[in-house]
């Protein structure tokens, strides 16, 4: 069913690209910054994110076929990719730990580390390729435009977010979502190793 891989594709992708917890990094590198520039630099770190990872989807499997890399390897590694971000998630709430001296609120930020790492990580990469071999990539690019879409508004609502939710609910809201994507890692590992197997 069309429907049943578009939530499929739509709670990973949100799982790994995690609008939430992409808050904290995106409110500190543009703290003190007027509401017009931090949405330049929010949209600029989206744009940028979408173009590797349609990057990645349309040209992923092509490259793994010329190294030779077999998509249950290639899941394998996905789901080891994410275990980090994962970890960052339960035990910080964020995926980076970010010193206070490293505010810039320059559009340098929004490539790096917003639209990478932050957004596009190698596991977001990995499991958009991945999910583009499962599902097809137009239904794939399609949800994770839409994943995309949520992490813009993420960005533009920030900081009513901080000042509404307050940092203690969005930690624990993005501690819940790393328990989640501990858990995707590990399925996409086993499926990786169970079709290897076969």
């Amino acid at each position: 069913m069309p429907l049943d891989d578009a939530l499929r594709i739509f709670a990973s992708m949100f799982i790994i690209l995690d609008p939430v917890g992409n808050l904290f990094i995106f409110h500190l590198l543009t703290f003190g910054e007027t509401h017009r520039r931090r949405l330049a630099v929010g949209t600029a770190a989206v744009a940028m994110a979408a173009v590797l990872l349609a990057l990645f989807s349309l040209g992923g499997a092509a490259v793994l076929g010329y190294l030779g890399i077999s998509g249950p390897a290639f899941k394998v590694a996905a789901g080891l990719l994410l275990l980090m971000p994962a970890y960052q998630l339960v035990v910080h709430g964020q995926l980076l730990e970010l010193r206070s001296g490293t505010q810039d609120g320059g559009l340098q930020v929004a490539f790096v580390p917003l639209a990478m790492p932050l957004i596009a990580g190698p596991g977001a990469l990995a499991a958009t390729v991945s999910l583009s071999e499962t599902y097809g990539r137009p239904l794939t690019l399609a949800v994770v435009a839409l994943v995309l879409l949520l992490c813009w508004i993420g960005f533009a609502v920030a900081g009513l977010a901080f000042r509404v939710l307050g940092e203690t609910v969005l930690r624990l809201l993005s501690r819940v979502v790393g328990i989640l994507l501990f858990s995707l890692a590990v399925e996409f590992v086993l499926r990786g190793a169970a079709k290897a197997l076969r």
